[in-house]
């Protein structure tokens, strides 16, 4: 835990000195963005164009569920350097403009690229009121969705214009692009992906498996809403689902090295989530780690169920809570039977 912590101070230590000139908050994108502001945008940077003139209001400015701890815990265990922080699900840049700001704050020289369609959904939009969407200027005067502008307005006022590129495309797309890129050598594969975007059964696992894909070995594939259970969600299912398509090439030593910076409980080999954030995370072994390994992948079908305050003499008191114990500890996955009967 404490090599961890060294290696997040000796990144930042270092990028504070070598990279110091390169800073975003000083103007400046660092690499891979400004690689794409080329590549992408023929050098038209998208953050630089005018804002509009009367201010889009928000849905849920600054809205995100995961925590600055998810994010550093991410940075520090990830494959360094991490120069390539890819989220796909932007909304309105409350969780880009978070992890943009614990980049700064480390002195790290990662670029953090924002995608989503900035269309919304069916709730977010078209199931709304007229009155509410006139109200809220939901769509801008060509009857087009403002959405994209709400995204630049909120990343200007946090002043994180230079640090955060938003590409809108799908996720598919956006996942194909960044394995073409690096494929050709243009951009690295990023160190960081994460996955806020669809949240409907089988589209969760198409964008998994691509996101694998795209990913650099060593890297993280994290996500949110593991226990968001709504309507058609299968973000669990789907996630559980792929864990076991490529048990061989998950870490299962994640989890034990970050006790220290994120507490995680494990829900089944190389699969951790956060009880504050729900938040589940993935690394991807090494090359020669995995092949090391391959034949020796445990399953693992016990789970580790305590963290952040949670403990069997908590949540396992029938004789205080009834049966079942105290409730508010389970989910979906974390249950008294999974958790309880051997406590």
């Amino acid at each position: 835990m404490a090599a961890i912590r060294h290696r997040l101070r000796l990144a930042s230590s270092l990028c504070v000195v070598v990279c110091s000139e390169l800073s975003c908050r000083e103007g400046r994108r660092p690499p891979v963005a400004n690689t794409l502001v080329e590549e992408l945008y023929l050098g038209r940077d998208p953050m630089l164009s005018p804002l509009p003139d009367e201010k889009p209001q928000d849905f849920d400015r600054g809205m995100t569920h995961v925590s600055h701890r998810d994010i550093d815990m991410v940075l520090s265990s990830a494959v360094q350097p991490v120069s390539f922080w890819l989220e796909l699900g932007a909304f309105e840049g409350g969780s880009a403009i978070l992890t943009a700001q614990r980049v700064n704050l480390h002195g790290l020289n990662t670029s953090v690229v924002a995608v989503d369609t900035f269309l919304g959904d069916a709730h977010v939009i078209w199931e709304r009121t007229r009155e509410e969407r006139l109200r809220k200027n939901l769509l801008r005067p060509d009857g087009t969705v403002a959405l994209y502008d709400r995204f630049r307005s909120n990343v200007h006022d946090a002043g994180l214009q230079m640090c955060i590129l938003p590409l809108p495309a799908t996720s598919v797309v956006a996942l194909k692009l960044v394995a073409s890129l690096a494929a050709r050598h243009v951009t690295p594969l990023p160190q960081v992906i994460y996955l806020d975007s669809a949240h409907e059964g089988g589209e969760v696992l198409l964008e998994l498996r691509l996101a694998w894909k795209a990913l650099s070995p060593g890297g993280i594939l994290f996500g949110d809403d593991w226990v968001f259970a709504a309507g058609d969600n299968c973000v669990q299912e789907d996630v559980l689902k792929f864990a076991a398509e490529v048990e061989a090439d998950l870490d299962d030593d994640l989890g034990k090295e970050v006790q220290d910076l994120r507490t995680l409980g494990r829900v089944r080999a190389g699969v951790f989530v956060s009880y504050q954030s729900f938040q589940w995370f993935m690394r991807k072994r090494l090359v020669a780690q995995a092949e090391a390994t391959r034949d020796r992948a445990d399953p693992g079908s016990g789970y580790s169920c305590w963290s952040d305050g949670f403990d069997a003499k908590l949540c396992c008191d029938e004789k205080k809570y009834g049966p079942g114990g105290f409730r508010n500890c389970w989910d979906l996955v974390f249950t008294f039977e999974s958790c309880c009967k051997n406590s």
